[in-house]
């Protein structure tokens, strides 16, 4: 009875932050194409990996290939808004804007 109650309540839970996380990103977000050059931050965060002021996803072997590196990285940004006043108690989500680098292309510059 206690593993079904817990189950229950981890899929409610992650529902819960999927519509949430749906609710930040609005219609209004066009993607338009950036580029952006600089060396990749090494702590990985929940929003991925960091690049200037962008964030992109990239696999451990992918980090690995780049780490330390001058990289050049093409793509669509993504703005996640940030929350706005009681939301910051309710509901999980970043004080400020976030930029997401969506299909990402990645060159390296020069190499260490």
């Amino acid at each position: 009875m206690k593993k079904y109650i817990i189950v229950t309540v981890t899929l409610i839970c992650f529902v819960i932050h999927i519509q949430i996380s749906q609710a930040q990103i609005t219609e209004k977000d066009t993607l338009r194409e950036v580029i952006t050059v600089g060396i990749l931050d090494t702590n990985r965060t929940k929003s991925g990996f960091r690049i200037n002021e962008y964030y992109i996803e990239l696999s451990d072997s992918l980090f690995d290939a780049y780490k330390g590196k001058r990289i050049e990285v093409r793509g669509k940004v993504l703005t996640v808004k940030a929350l706005e006043g009681d939301e910051r108690m309710q509901v999980q989500g970043a004080m400020h804007d976030r930029l997401f680098i969506t299909e990402p292309k990645i060159r390296i510059i020069y190499n260490r």
